[in-house]
């Protein structure tokens, strides 16, 4: 840590001595960092409870490592653990320090995924809240294999915003500062006008995504989500958003649909990927079981239900060709199109690269004029026609745009 990195910002907390910020840092100054790289189109990230599979009756992170690896590791980029701090150390680990072990079990993860933490201060206000001990807390999951760090703003509770702010500002110094390609993801659910913290942030949480695409699919009506999608307004060339039908706060998207179709599951995530950001997908959607569950059960169920199979197929193969084009960078910029109320349609560009991205979401069948070549078939499609909840992938040409 080189000490005029984060000086500057420093001078905001005059109420800590230098003494021990440069304690602070010394603490860490013999770890060994590797920094990650940018999000790009291959950039996926899978929500995971760090318990969700057992072993015995026991949550286990090796063998959650071994399916994850086994099953998503060459679609899904990123795993937003959730559920892991403070860590409980297993039974047989009480010789070994908590922490220690913590690092081991995560060392396992970080040669295949990259690894985002949640931050969640337990302070009520300014006063309760220990800036030197939090810090610690952030830079800690930074050693631990963070490549993206979230925090929820609603976390600092009693805070005023301007304190707020001074906060995430240092955070994303200090993140920038170990790893420079790391992320610092802020997420504020009460956002009006403009989102307050944006400054602040490399990455800008999107709460409202679900409930525009419930009532799109209950109206058979695109209009109010495309309105929204519009008003998505550019950030800074090295920012974006952080776009998701379901998460750690929230129930997984289909308990709150009247339909459960897999057609339906799989419209909404063609909207959800083709969106400007980097896309969020709820392990219990993936997987189709919300409860901690042994591995070889959970296999079984998804291979003895052909609907939970048919979506855990089709959102992978939605994200491996995702992977595949720039245009769905997170960093490109989305046109929403006016084609069909019943259709949301964006168009991203990226250098020669042009993509019209369709889904119908309603029960009817519907005639377009689009053309283009397929993106999971590799086929040139005149007249697309769009089944009931279909969705289709074009690579256009530029001539005649």
């Amino acid at each position: 840590m080189k000490w005029e990195a984060i000086e500057e910002v420093l001078h905001e907390f005059g109420d800590t001595s230098q003494q021990k910020w440069e304690r602070l840092f010394e603490k860490w100054s013999n770890h060994n960092w590797h920094d990650h790289e940018r999000p790009s189109e291959k950039t996926n990230v899978m929500l995971m409870d760090a318990g969700f599979i057992l072993t015995d009756g026991r949550a286990n992170l090796e063998a959650l490592h071994q399916l994850l690896s086994d099953h998503v590791q060459t679609t899904v980029s990123d795993l937003y653990l959730v559920s892991l701090f403070p860590y409980k150390t297993r039974q047989n680990d009480t010789a070994l320090d908590a922490r220690v072990q913590l690092f081991e079990d995560l060392g396992r993860f970080t040669d295949e995924f990259d690894l985002i933490y949640e931050m969640l201060p337990e302070a009520y206000n300014n006063s309760q809240f220990d800036v030197i001990v939090e810090t610690d807390a952030l830079i800690e999951r930074l050693a631990y294999g963070a490549t993206k760090i979230r925090v929820h703003v609603e976390s600092f509770r009693g805070m005023e915003p301007t304190r707020i702010k001074q906060i995430l500002k240092l955070w994303r110094t200090v993140i920038h500062a170990y790893k420079p390609n790391a992320q610092l993801i802020v997420a504020h659910e009460r956002v009006e006008d403009s989102f307050p913290y944006e400054e602040e942030a490399d990455v800008v949480c999107h709460f409202d995504l679900s409930s525009h695409v419930i009532l799109a699919f209950a109206q058979s009506d695109v209009t109010r989500l495309g309105d929204w999608a519009r008003q998505v307004h550019p950030l800074r060339a090295d920012q974006t958003y952080f776009n998701f039908l379901s998460s750690a706060e929230r129930d997984p998207f289909e308990k709150n649909l009247m339909n459960e179709d897999p057609d339906v599951i799989l419209a909404a995530h063609s909207v959800l990927l083709s969106l400007q950001g980097i896309p969020l997908i709820d392990y219990r959607t993936l997987f189709g079981v919300a409860q901690p569950i042994e591995q070889e059960e959970l296999i079984q169920t998804l291979k003895r239900d052909p609907d939970r199979l048919r979506i855990y197929e089709g959102v992978l193969s939605q994200l491996n060709v995702k992977r595949l084009h720039p245009a769905f960078s997170p960093y490109v910029s989305q046109e929403v199109v006016n084609l069909d109320r019943r259709v949301f349609a964006l168009k991203r560009k990226h250098q020669e690269e042009t993509l019209l991205l369709l889904t119908n979401m309603s029960e009817d069948t519907i005639q377009t004029d689009c053309e283009g070549t397929s993106l999971f078939t590799e086929e040139w499609m005149t007249n697309v026609t769009l089944d009931p909840f279909e969705y289709v992938w074009l690579k256009q040409s530029h001539i005649g745009e």
